[in-house]
């Protein structure tokens, strides 16, 4: 039976752990012999093009990146000042804060588990940059729409928010772009449709912005596989649609067997569950007692976040035996402890 296989699971990075399409691997391996050509470059017209058609804008509103890590590098060198960052939340605000020498405010905003945002007036007026993971990495907690607008009413700076978990939550605020002028968005195509070995993210905004990002960026920002990807896997949307349903039912039936353990499993509207524990010690006792049973997790204090502390544990949600697996290993923890 699937739910007795014994191999390691890994439940860290939270990537696409399903198979792609045959189909598209194959029609990728066909692009391997030109690989000893430069991608488009410059204005990578035809990949704007796509990305585009699936986000719903106009081309002159996208800007391809090098996964969406680059978005968050470019935007911080090209909008410097001070960065305003909910925590938890994930680490490269903050990390492409230090790396610019940017002052930062962290505001927390992890309460009572609860998880909302509560920037002061005072912080919003500011800052340079404000930043907004939606859903929030690591508790999978949606940002209500009307926040997200109250927060781009308020803000005297460029509020972005990261959206690279949108294919989870069905979610944007992408039809906002034209509207407010200070409103940035960053997606991926790492996550959710398998690509994060090719490096593929984008920014929607106003075109006044986008041609401020492209003075931050390098010329040939994606490589030729890459934008060769994003034309094709577009055409499996059905294959994809269908995994991120199965992710989300397998999610929150994890959700409810943790919860059912006694332990705290926040909500969550991406493919991944924060787990919360009593204490710091516990949190370390049950991340070691997974690890010695080959299932790697990541703990609060991993780098992937920015103000989370260890009594707290992520989990990528796998296949569906894998997850039975966590459940059992943490109803054996729970006995044995």
């Amino acid at each position: 039976m699937k739910s007795e296989k014994k191999e390691k699971i890994f439940l860290t990075q939270s990537y696409f752990k399903y198979p792609l399409p045959v189909e598209l691997v194959e029609e990728l391996s066909k692009e391997l012999p030109a690989i000893n050509q430069y991608p488009s470059g410059g204005e990578y017209t035809e990949l704007r093009k796509n990305l585009a058609v699936y986000a719903g804008v106009k081309k002159e509103n996208v800007f391809p990146t090098n996964g969406s890590d680059e978005v968050i590098e470019i935007v911080s060198r090209a909008y410097p000042g001070e960065a305003l960052i909910p925590i938890p939340t994930f680490s490269q605000y903050e990390a492409s804060a230090d790396r610019s020498g940017l002052p930062k405010i962290l505001v927390n905003c992890l309460v009572h588990r609860e998880y909302k945002i509560n920037y002061s007036e005072e912080q919003l007026e500011r800052a340079s940059l404000v930043w907004l993971c939606n859903p929030n990495n690591p508790t999978g907690t949606k940002i209500p729409r009307e926040k997200i607008i109250d927060i781009l009413q308020r803000a005297k700076g460029m509020v972005v928010v990261d959206e690279c978990n949108y294919e989870y939550l069905g979610e944007t605020v992408v039809d906002l772009i034209d509207k407010y002028a200070n409103l940035i968005i960053s997606r991926s195509f790492s996550k959710n449709f398998g690509l994060a070995g090719l490096r593929l993210g984008f920014a929607l905004s106003h075109p006044q912005n986008i041609e401020q990002l492209a003075n931050f960026g390098q010329y040939f920002r994606v490589n030729r596989m890459a934008e060769k990807a994003a034309e094709k896997v577009l055409k499996y949307l059905d294959y994809y649609q269908g995994i991120w349903g199965k992710i989300k039912r397998v999610r929150d039936k994890l959700v409810r067997e943790i919860n059912k353990l006694g332990f705290y499993a926040y909500d969550s509207e991406a493919n991944f569950v924060l787990v919360e524990f009593k204490d710091e010690e516990e949190g370390k006792a049950v991340w070691k007692y997974l690890r010695e049973r080959d299932i790697y997790t990541l703990v609060g204090g991993e780098n992937e976040f920015s103000g989370l502390e260890d009594r707290f544990i992520r989990f990528t949600i796998g296949e569906d035996w894998e997850m039975d697996r966590v459940v059992k290993v943490l109803t054996e923890y729970q006995f044995y402890k």
